[in-house]
This record gives C-alpha cells, structure tokens and sequence, in this order.
C-alpha cells in the first residue's frame, strides 16, 4: 500500500523513467554492461533486446504504480590476494537498467560540481576497446584512467615526496546516510528519485542470515552507476587537497597521489584527509599509505618502463609486426623478470615493484601484439601465484598449442584448492570453452572431473560447469548433471537461463530432446522459457533479420578461435535449421573454428 503522497510523486518519476530515456540507457549503456559482468548468458540477453518496448513498460509501469521490487541478485568473490576476497554482486538485467537510469540523472549534475579537476574518474561510454588485450584498470573509462597516469607520473619530476594511499575498503563502509546527504547537496533532485536510489542500493548490500538492513556497504557491480556515485563520495577529500598547500594532486576513484616537498606536509596532509574520511566513517588503508621519495616514487610507478613500453607501442601501431621488436620486447621481459628458483620472478623484479602488475600486463600484451609469446610456466606460475594476473595469464595461455597439457595443470590446482574464489572459476571456465584442445578420452575425463569440483564449489561453479559440459561432454552427461541439481536451477535467474543455453546441444536428437525438454518445462521458470524460445525461434525461423545475421556473421578477435561461446550455442541451433543454407550459407567459411576445433565440431556443427 502506497501513502496518500505518492500520487505527486509520480511526475517526477514520470520524468525520469520515460519510454525514451528507459530505451536509450539500454541501447547506449546497460546491455554493454551486462555483457561485462562475470557470468554470461547464453544468448548475451538478446531476448532483452528483442522485446525491450514491452520490458520498459512494465518497469515504468511498476516504478510508477510504486510496485517495483528489486530481484534477488547474487553475490561472487573476486580474490585480491593471500585469499583476501572483493565481494561482488551480479544484477538482475531490469535492475541494473533502473540503477543506471537513476544515476545517470544526477551524473552530470555531480561532474559539473567537482571541486577538482584532478579527479580523474569517468564511467565508461558502453564501447568496447578491441583486440586480444586486458586492461590494467578497474572501472572507468579507459581514457581518464590514461590522463590519470600521465599526470601522476609528472609529479616525480616536480615533487621531493609524493604521497600514495587509497581508502580501506572503499565500498563496503559507504555509508548510505552520508552519500545521500552528499549527492542532494550536489545536484538538484526530487526526494523521490533519492529515495528510490537509496532503496535500490539497499536492497542490493549483503545482508546474511536474515539480518536487518544496515544502510552501509555499496553494492560492487560491474557497473557505471555505483561507481558514479561513490566517486562523489570523495569530492569532500578532494576540497581538502585542493586547499592544501600541495604542489600535485590527482585521484582515480579512491587511488589518490599527492605532491609534496617535505615530510611534514606529506604526513599533515595524510592526516587531513584522513581525518576528513573519518567523518563519513571511512579510513585511509594505512598498509597502502607511503611517503616516496623522487626516486623512489619514480620506481614505484615504473616511469622508465612505462615510457619504453609506450615507445613500443607506437611503432607496433605504425609498422605492425616485426622479428626485432618482438626479440627486443623478449629482451626486456626477461631482464625485468629477474627470475630466480624454478624460473618465477625474482624480489628485484620490475614486475615486483608497486606498478610493477601493471607494467607485467602492458608487457604481456605488447609481446604477443608482435606475434610473440612467452613461456607457458611462467603463464601458470601466474595462474597459481598472482590473482591480480590470473585472468591474464589465462587469456594468453589459450592462445598455446600445447593445452591438453595445460589442462592437466589446471585441474590439478583445482584439486589443490588453489583457488578460494568465484573469479577464478570463471576465468578457468573461459579458457576451457575457448582455446583449442586435442580430442582425448584424457582431455574429457579431465573436463568430467572439472565440472564436478565447479559444481560442489558454488551456484557460480555450476553455472560454468553447465557451459563446459555443452562442450566437452556427452548428452547423458548433461542432462544428469541438470537433474541432479534441479532444485539449485529451478528458482535461479542466472541459472535457469544457462540450463536453457545447453538446448542447442539437445535439437535434433529426438530422444534426447524430450528428456531434455521435459526437464527444462518442469523447472516452470520464466526466464528459463523465454531463452528456449529464442533458440526454437533460430532454429526453426524461415528467414534472420539484419541484426541476427550481422551478429552470428561477425568475428571475435578478443578470443584465440574468433568465436564466443554464446555464439557457439546460438550458431548450433541455426545450423538445426532447415533452411540454414539459404539465410546463413557461408556460416562454417565465416567461422571456420566450428569444424576445425574438434570438440565443436563433435557438438554437432
């Protein structure tokens, strides 16, 4: 039941959540978001697409009737290091587009009152940086996370001292209250659309064993709009530096670096912000908070390498590939490597030093941009070693012809328990749906135990377990491995959709298929019906619209065989078709990874 007040409240609801707006922060925004959460859909919410007129109008209509309810969202770890983890938070794809709606409406109004123009933080515009590469940032646009560095690593040049420190566990002790107080002080906005903010983030925290809400801890999400707003947060902090008597200050989200010429002004303007921080209820990470000197503050942000690696870059950009770039790169990497023992890095490893991941990535990536490569150990010393690089060196460990074995290795790092998070499960879940392996009774005996240690790990190990079954095991196999954790599909968003996802595997087997789809059918889940349907409608539809045909045409060089898994499925239910020759023909000569790669092959293209 609604207050007597609500009905005045509806105007400016109404304006915020408009038809057009809703329509436009999907297209321009959400559904580029969804695709870089952790977990991926079977069809990357193309249904979404599809039927987005209608979906903006219930969301409209429950925003505005005040019966909108916040889905159950779900929850991953992300290790950090020494099994410390981030905890993350996937989102219902209909959240998530109110909570960007929400906080793009008070986004400019908030970058218009920065006091600083040193904050360097940006959402990111929903574009994609092509090519085969990971990026060595967290959140943000690209480009203010480049301008960012750059001003930073003047400060060595111009400074005695720099100041490096960060906020301890930004996220999690954001206080509600406070941000609220912060924002409506910074744009002019109706209470409503506040309080609809601060209900959505709510209900968003983590709140276990049915303990009350506590109106601290942001959400974190693979998304522009938290972080939109717990960059604000920090405007008070970037007050203090700016009045400070402080020669260079520059921040990125809670990364801050400050420009002093002396020790007292270094430790007094540590203790300002600090103190600043303590009226919201936040700290400064005092394991992270140094006082550099010039040369050590040049060390620490890895100027020297950063700069050669630059210079590299831009002769890759202009003359592509070349023998003596790569044996040069090659060069550097070893001389930065240090190694020492079985060949790991060394203590005085430029890789080692505070940038040092940074430079290690931005190493990685110009070394094999020119056609090179490096040892696969190393790739899996990371793999166990370094969580910060782990999705790295996977990423490139596709890349290797030589995965069967690598496989190997892998599964027994799961079987050590190397692995204490979500993220890492997921990242090892990619590798085994994208890079290319040998079809041996080992390599799907070594997939079959994979798939069952994912399964007892989390719902986030089942759900990659799911995708890695389409792949590598055989129909009986999957459908047992369906029934057997019916009751963990059956009430999941996110799971329920990667159950229909496997329906590709099952079309044309008639026998199969009945099982199949009786299972699915019981599960008497929506968003499980609404995938099945995109894939009958593949698989039976006597002609593909523009989009369907430029999507299931276009490549991926981001992955070692130019195709993603999603596309697999959506491509093996069109090749179900019977009228596939005629409105998708050159679909194997497009992909030709689909007959070469022997495990899709077997799938049944």
């Amino acid at each position: 039941m609604q207050s007597p007040k609500f009905k005045f409240l509806k105007a400016d609801l109404g304006d915020v959540f408009s038809k057009k707006l809703l329509e436009e922060e999907w297209k321009k925004r959400v559904r580029y978001q969804l695709r870089k959460q952790l977990v991926f859909d079977a069809i990357e919410y193309r249904d979404y697409n599809d039927e987005l007129p209608e979906l903006v109008r219930q969301v409209r209509h429950d925003v505005l009737e005040g019966n909108y309810e916040v889905r159950a969202s779900k929850r991953y770890l992300a290790e950090k290091s020494r099994g410390l983890c981030r905890q993350m938070t996937l989102v219902h794809p209909l959240d998530l587009l109110v909570l960007e709606r929400l906080s793009r409406t008070v986004h400019y109004e908030i970058k218009n009152n920065a006091p600083s123009k040193s904050a360097f933080f940006e959402p990111d515009d929903g574009r994609f940086i092509k090519g085969f590469q990971q990026q060595d940032f967290n959140y943000g646009s690209y480009a203010s996370w480049k301008r960012f560095q750059k001003h930073v690593f003047g400060f060595s040049d111009e400074n005695k001292f720099i100041v490096v420190t960060d906020v301890a566990n930004f996220y999690d002790f954001i206080n509600f209250q406070h941000l609220r107080n912060i924002v409506s002080s910074l744009v002019e906005v109706r209470e409503a659309i506040l309080d609809l903010l601060i209900h959505v983030l709510n209900r968003l925290t983590w709140t276990p064993d049915f303990m009350p809400l506590t109106q601290v801890g942001m959400p974190q999400i693979e998304t522009t709009a938290t972080r939109v707003l717990a960059n604000a947060l920090l405007y008070e902090v970037d007050k203090v530096c700016e009045d400070a008597s402080v020669s260079n200050y520059a921040r990125f989200m809670d990364d801050m670096d400050i420009g002093v010429n002396s020790i007292p002004d270094a430790k007094c303007i540590i203790r300002d912000i600090d103190l600043t921080l303590q009226s919201r209820q936040l700290r400064l990470n005092s394991s992270k908070t140094k006082i550099l000197s010039r040369k050590n503050a040049y060390e620490h942000f890895c100027i020297s390498e950063n700069a050669q690696l630059a210079r590299f870059e831009r002769y890759l950009t202009r003359f592509r590939r070349t023998v003596l770039v790569r044996r040069v790169l090659q060069a550097k990497y070893e001389g930065w490597l240090k190694r020492v023992g079985r060949g790991e890095p060394g203590p005085d490893s430029n890789f080692r030093k505070g940038n040092g991941s940074k430079i290690h990535k931005y190493t990685l990536k110009l070394i094999y941009d020119a056609g090179g490569s490096v040892p696969e150990g190393d790739l899996l010393w990371l793999v166990r070693n370094e969580p910060g690089m782990r999705s790295t060196a996977l990423r490139y460990l596709s890349l290797s012809k030589r995965n069967n074995s690598n496989l190997s290795e892998l599964e027994a790092l799961l079987r050590k328990g190397v692995f204490v998070d979500d993220a890492s499960l997921v990242d090892i879940s990619v590798f085994l749906l994208h890079a290319k392996f040998r079809r041996t009774k080992r390599c799907i005996s070594l997939a079959r135990s994979i798939c069952q240690m994912l399964i007892d790990r989390s719902d986030i190990g089942l759900h990659c377990a799911l995708f890695v079954s389409a792949r590598f095991l055989f129909r009986a196999e999957i459908l047992k491995m369906l029934v057997e954790n019916r009751n963990r599909l059956r009430s999941d968003f996110w799971l329920a959709r990667a159950a229909a996802g496997l329906a590709p595997r099952f079309l044309g087997n008639s026998h199969s298929w009945n099982l199949y789809l009786s299972f699915l059918r019981g599960l008497r889940n929506e968003d499980a019906e609404r995938v099945l349907s995109y894939f009958l409608d593949i698989a039976s539809d006597a002609s593909f619209n523009h989009s369907v045909k430029a999507y299931l045409g276009a490549k991926n060089r981001a992955y070692p065989q130019e195709v993603y898994f999603p596309k697999v499925l959506i491509l093996l239910a069109a090749s179900k078709n019977p009228a596939i020759g005629a409105i998708f023909p050159k679909m194997h000569a497009m992909h030709p990874s689909l007959q070469s790669d022997p495990f899709y092959k077997a799938m049944g293209f």
